[in-house]
């Protein structure tokens, strides 16, 4: 992963993966070390549970986007900047989980320093959780060489990623003043000199035509703000949408001295003007046409809650520069069982997340999703076709797994809302 991130690859859900294992194989020994992290060794299973279901999380979201992932891994990663760069998006993947593994080992490691622990009570859902996602896939987890205790080791490395976020950034600098995140509101009206088509994303530039009407629509609609007798409070959208509701697109926007999005001839037009004025004409920045009015020069709710976003950026930093020194002290060692891992196509892992009913969860803020399926055979020690094993979980999304052989594994969890 490019950063440290607060919400880890699993959190503390176990999708149920059925993996579609190449014939002639055998079963993996998971008891191997698959990485060594200073002193720690992270065993083969572990690592691979992490890998395949990060493999069939991707998988899922590319089947939902509607994208083909029948030959995806084997693609090249258009991130690389050179030859000796190059990769697949599979090699990608496994570097990635390579990376969060060092990061949670780590985090894991430096939990003392911050009196960090796992409760009690967090320690048995997440007993339970590995022991019933398991019992559920057992003969397909064997295959790739994950137990049980890999699986309860996955999460509590997750689990150490979420615990260790607030105490280490607890020593962030939170004081904000208003000259740092003053924020001011402008209401603006604009018209796009440029038009993509939808079906083949061509983009053609406006005619001279189109330019002349657009910027006639753009006067009219200053000169009624203007003629309205109440410039400040002019409902501006409603003038827009009456004159062009296809073309002018009408909002409000807050900035600050750092903005970087707003094109700078709006914002220069903006900083000459005090609350409640107009621009007294049409902005050309060459891709739009621009009306402009100040709304607030400061605005207090738009500079609390920049306040929020400073401190916010302000603890990821924190958090990262930590996580990245003890990265970059750290011994970290691939050995051959890793090295040996790929991540192709022909080796399939998918997940399927359930829909068909939800039910309440004993954990706070959580619901537990049950799947049924049909035409299936489905792994699980529960009625035929019904899948109700429960996880725990904070911060990942709830999801059942299937391979693409047509043989359904199935284990419903629980997701923070």
């Amino acid at each position: 992963m490019n950063k440290f991130k607060k919400a880890s690859l699993c959190g503390l859900l176990v999708a149920g993966m059925l993996a579609s294992v190449l014939a002639g194989c055998g079963k993996v020994d998971g008891t191997k070390t698959a990485l060594a992290v200073n002193d720690e060794k992270i065993s083969l299973g572990t690592a691979t549970f992490m890998l395949r279901y990060q493999q069939a999380s991707t998988t899922y979201m590319l089947q939902q986007y509607g994208l083909s992932s029948g030959s995806f891994w084997s693609n090249q990663y258009s991130a690389a900047t050179s030859s000796q760069d190059s990769m697949t998006y599979g090699d990608n993947l496994k570097n990635s989980v390579k990376d969060t593994l060092v990061q949670d080992v780590l985090l894991r490691d430096h939990a003392s320093d911050y009196s960090v622990t796992i409760p009690d009570e967090l320690e048995t859902q997440i007993e339970d959780t590995a022991k019933s996602t398991y019992e559920k896939n057992q003969d397909k987890l064997d295959e790739i060489g994950v137990s049980e205790d890999n699986i309860k080791e996955a999460l509590e490395l997750s689990t150490y990623q979420q615990l260790m976020y607030d105490p280490m950034v607890a020593d962030t600098d939170t004081n904000v003043t208003d000259d740092e995140a003053k924020q001011s509101t402008i209401t603006y009206a604009r018209i796009a000199l440029t038009k993509t088509d939808s079906s083949t994303g061509k983009t053609t530039d406006a005619t001279d035509d189109e330019k002349n009407t657009y910027m006639t629509e753009l006067k009219e609609l200053l000169q009624q703000v203007q003629d309205s007798g109440d410039v400040a409070n002019a409902d501006m959208k409603t003038m827009a949408s009456n004159l062009d509701n296809t073309n002018i697109a009408c909002t409000t926007y807050s900035f600050g001295s750092d903005d970087t999005v707003m094109p700078s001839e709006v914002l220069d037009a903006a900083r000459s003007l005090s609350d409640g004025q107009i621009y007294d004409g049409v902005i050309d920045t060459g891709d739009y046409y621009y009306l402009v009015r100040m709304d607030k020069t400061f605005d207090q709710d738009a500079t609390e809650t920049k306040k929020q976003s400073i401190i916010s950026d302000r603890k990821k930093s924190n958090y990262n520069d930590k996580v990245q020194a003890w990265v970059d002290a750290a011994t970290v060692v691939e050995e051959s069982p890793w090295k040996k891992l790929t991540v192709t196509d022909t080796d399939a892992y998918t997940e399927l997340v359930a829909s068909s009913s939800t039910s309440s969860s004993s954990t706070t803020g959580s619901s537990v999703v049950s799947s049924s399926t049909t035409g299936s055979s489905v792994v699980s020690s529960s009625s035929a076709g019904t899948v109700s094993t429960s996880s725990a979980s904070t911060g990942a999304t709830s999801a059942t797994g299937s391979s693409s052989t047509g043989t359904t594994s199935a284990v419903s969890s629980a997701s923070a809302q």
